[in-house]
């Protein structure tokens, strides 16, 4: 449960409050930057590349630091952005630099005519195109994700052991995710990358058997540090681990960690937060991520923004406020107007992206929302 002392953090930070959008009522006349006007950057001279979509606030998972076991309050269905306001807002970041987009949830397999959008965004010919999901559809739906023009794929898998699944993830089935990772890679998906939140008494014992599952079938094991989101309402006191202990305990049971250089993660496609290590196994050097949201920040080196699936661009995943996208797309605005004016919006709420979160390994400085409403 979330400390007493974590009340005010998320109330104001040196002074400001940091629930207020960045972007409310402050919209640039059209033309005023228009689309050829440079790459999109933040207000710290840092370069956005890439944008993670969510589809839906939807899940049929509850995973316990996700989600509330009763769910959330779900967005109005009439809020949630249509596969043409999603194409047009891809379209638009194309045009100052985007390169790469992600699509998330909430589960994003769970939203109707999924192959439909992903066949849209295929046709772009942005560099990466790829998905996150629980696994629990991908048996179906792997090989229609492909030859749709889906690049990638990061599947959740917390633990290799079924009991410990079903607690985790509240109603997932391992077996069905096992089977849809077989079924990625009978469909042709490459560099599939296995996504574990690591957690102290839960699944710190798993850490090396979760690398040798990975490894074995090529995909690449990640580890995640718990974030505090929902103002840490999900995160459980003494479950925080973080990579310095996890990389303890892989050293300890899979030898030394051989590298943390950039080099180790150049050959891997996508531009996530991941920093790698080489780890030596069966007579080859194999990579393992980690993903130090919390004890080593990466903030630094941020390229990314966040599109809920009501159409708010979320600056950073640790601070609810929001530049809303969804407006423009529906002033009434069309070709050439619309695509300029969502570059002004994202622009104009950039200008004012933070520096770093503040996320702390006693569950303090989250944000409000849940992690399933963002898309992580």
């Amino acid at each position: 449960m979330k400390s007493e002392s974590c009340q005010t953090d998320t109330d104001r930070r040196d002074g400001v409050p940091v629930h207020l959008p960045i972007l409310s009522e402050k919209p640039l006349p059209v033309g005023a930057l228009g689309v050829s006007a440079g790459p999109l950057i933040d207000g710290l001279a840092r370069r956005i590349r890439y944008v993670r979509i969510s589809l839906t606030d939807r899940c049929n998972y509850r995973c316990t630091y996700c989600m509330p076991d009763e769910g959330i309050e779900l967005a109005p269905r009439a809020d949630v952005l249509s596969f043409e306001e999603l194409e047009a807002t891809v379209r638009a970041l194309q045009t100052v630099g985007v390169e790469r987009v992600r699509l998330t949830g909430g589960e994003p397999t769970v939203r109707k005519d999924l192959i439909e959008l992903v066949t849209r965004l295929g046709r772009l010919g942005l560099q990466d195109l790829a998905l996150s999901t629980n696994g629990e559809r991908l048996a179906e739906l792997a090989l229609p994700l492909r030859r749709a023009g889906l690049h990638r794929l990061n599947v959740s898998v917390d633990t290799l052991k079924p009991d410990r699944f079903a607690q985790v993830t509240r109603r997932g089935n391992l077996a069905n995710v096992l089977a849809g990772l077989d079924a990625a890679r009978a469909a042709g998906f490459a560099y599939t990358k296995l996504n574990c939140v690591a957690m102290r008494g839960f699944n710190d014992d798993e850490l090396g058997a979760l690398c040798r599952y990975a490894w074995d079938r090529d995909m690449i094991p990640r580890f995640i540090e718990l974030m505090p989101m929902a103002e840490g309402q999900l995160f459980y006191p003494g479950t925080f681990l973080s990579v310095a202990e996890q990389r303890k305990i892989l050293t300890a049971e899979l030898g030394p960690l051989l590298s943390d250089a950039p080099d180790a993660e150049s050959a891997l496609p996508g531009v996530g937060p991941a920093r790698y290590a080489l780890v030596r196994y069966a007579g080859s050097l194999r990579k393992v991520g980690l993903i130090s949201a919390v004890s080593e920040p990466f903030c630094d080196t941020c390229n990314r923004v966040r599109l809920s699936a009501t159409g708010q661009l979320h600056a950073c995943l640790a601070y609810d406020d929001a530049i809303d996208l969804r407006r423009v797309l529906r002033s009434g605005l069309v070709g050439d107007a619309l695509l300029d004016r969502l570059v002004q919006a994202a622009r104009g709420g950039l200008s004012d992206k933070r520096a770093s979160h503040v996320f702390s390994e006693s569950g303090c400085g989250g944000p409000r929302k849940h992690m399933v409403s963002i898309g992580g």
